[in-house]
């Protein structure tokens, strides 16, 4: 009962939206009535097919990818149109008695659609053209004398799926191994649910030299979808999965710990995180490095002294400015792109290398991180 209610009590919010959308849209450009009806109902056929979105069938796989973004971007539309409406509601109102709304609002909407629709294709463009290589020096006092210069390529949220194009994942794998890494770590969210598409993120890897090691936690995507197949599809794989486990890499022990969401379902308990027990082994002389797809890892790497962590999921909240270190994800989350000084741990937070559901990343263009370890305190440039 309580997934129908959810389901529900979101349906009727979010029509409330479309319907306050649709009806001042047509009323303000009356003349555009078919194209708004047809992307509307376009933007909502999805809600019949919610109760079966974590289905693996082929079908499902379809829907998801056809029908998802339409409905995600036209959800998101509606929204900050009703926003705009009401922030133009509240100019109108001195000037209500000389205008009526229709009037006074018309050429503000089409200023505010030309814009999101010029935002719309920027954002496009930069979700599945370019990449950007960025470069994170990372001083640790506790680092030993052997790992000196390690250089670690942190990629996240892939989210391979239906759409994801084969090239595209060689081009990322061939850039990352242009930087000739020590390692290369996937902090999850490598597919988008469904364990379907694990052979297709294996067959992007071939563009990473073989020498180069490659190493995966599982994402909050992986433990909706079917974990267990996940983690049989990766077993003997390119890459290894840290499921709760440890690695040596050089003086380093790269400790992998699983995702939190695992911990909200009774099927998937087994798979909680425990960064604990991913440390297990660590040898004393080397220097722990705590993977987990989540930034919430910071808490257990704090607890237990680990000097570094590395994590993704916000995606920078596909929207934001850089130079400002500003993103849309900072709304939700304290932790959400960049290095930041949390002492005793330092905690990077990538923006992420793919997409989810919509392609469109305007501001946060797809990021591959190299993180080059080096001697010395953190510096002030961590954020607090």
């Amino acid at each position: 009962m309580r997934p129908l209610l959810f389901f529900a009590i979101a349906f009727l919010i979010f029509f409330s939206f479309t319907w306050l959308t649709v009806r001042q849209l047509i009323r303000l450009h009356p003349r555009r009535k078919g194209w708004i009806l047809a992307i509307a109902v376009a933007g909502n056929l999805m809600w019949p097919f919610f109760p079966w979105l974590r289905a693996m069938t082929p079908i499902s796989r379809v829907v998801r990818a056809t029908l998802g973004p339409l409905w995600f971007g036209w959800t998101s539309f509606a929204l900050l149109y009703s926003v705009f409406l009401l922030l133009v509601l509240l100019a109108w109102i001195p000037f209500a008695r000389k205008h009526a709304f229709a009037q006074f609002a018309r050429w503000p909407s089409r200023v505010f659609l030309i814009t999101l629709g010029i935002g719309f294709v920027v954002g496009v463009y930069q979700a599945l053209v370019p990449l950007r290589v960025e470069r994170v020096p990372v001083r640790i006092a506790e680092l030993p004398a052997s790992a000196e210069g390690t250089k670690i390529a942190l990629l996240t949220d892939l989210h391979v799926g239906l759409f994801t194009r084969r090239s595209r994942l060689q081009r990322i794998f061939a850039e990352t191994n242009a930087a000739r890494p020590d390692a290369v770590l996937i902090a999850g969210d490598m597919i988008d649910d469904d364990p379907h598409f694990v052979p297709k993120l294996l067959a992007g890897t071939s563009a990473l030299s073989p020498e180069i090691p490659l190493y995966g936690v599982l994402g909050n995507h992986e433990i909706y979808g079917d974990p267990p197949a996940v983690i049989e599809g990766l077993k003997g794989s390119r890459m290894r999965l840290l499921v709760n486990e440890g690695t040596p890499l050089r003086d380093l022990w790269i400790a992998g710990a699983s995702d939190r969401a695992a911990s909200q379902q009774p099927q998937t308990q087994h798979l909680a995180p425990d960064l604990a027990k991913a440390l297990q082994g660590k040898p004393p002389s080397s220097m722990a490095i705590a993977l987990s797809h989540q930034p919430t890892i910071i808490a257990d790497a704090r607890r237990l002294g680990v000097p570094l962590a590395l994590a993704g999921h916000s995606h920078g909240g596909q929207l934001g400015f850089r130079p400002l270190r500003w993103s849309l994800a900072g709304v939700f989350l304290p932790y959400h792109m960049g290095l930041y000084d949390v002492a005793p741990t330092q905690l990077y937070v990538s923006t992420g290398t793919g997409y989810w559901l919509l392609p469109f990343r305007l501001g946060m263009t797809p990021e591959i991180t190299i993180l080059e370890l080096t001697a010395g305190t953190a510096g002030s440039a961590g954020w607090q």
